[in-house]
């Protein structure tokens, strides 16, 4: 197992917040705070060019990723429509593999044609 399946695995067993995305956001964001603090506790960076380039890619990353989290988990009905097509598709992948002659049937993973001949 390497790290990424581990993190997958840890945040699937979260209950649903945060996801994935809004721990980017909240990190990026969390970055950009602190180097704001650095800032605020020692004025002297505010003279190093390279610093308030840096604080202001991160600041500016952090919004727009926190923007653009929270969009895209307010579509988390997308998520759903797709898994649910998925199960659709897996059904009819059922059925077509059991081999019933009535196109109409539709089959549970697993069940063959016979088990539900022999059901009527």
């Amino acid at each position: 197992m390497n790290f990424w399946r581990f993190l997958d695995r840890t945040f699937d067993r979260l209950p649903g917040w945060p996801s994935e995305r809004q721990v980017v956001m909240l990190l990026t964001f969390g970055m950009g705070m602190t180097m704001l603090v650095m800032a605020r506790y020692d004025p002297k960076l505010w003279t190093v060019e390279l610093f308030k380039t840096l604080i202001t890619v991160v600041v500016v990353t952090g919004f727009v990723n926190m923007i653009l989290s929270f969009h895209y988990a307010a579509n988390k009905s997308d998520e759903a429509r797709s898994e649910n097509t998925k199960r659709a598709f897996e059904a009819i992948t059922a059925t077509a593999q059991a081999g019933t002659s009535d196109p109409t049937v539709m089959l549970k993973p697993g069940e063959t044609a016979k088990a539900q001949e022999e059901a009527k």
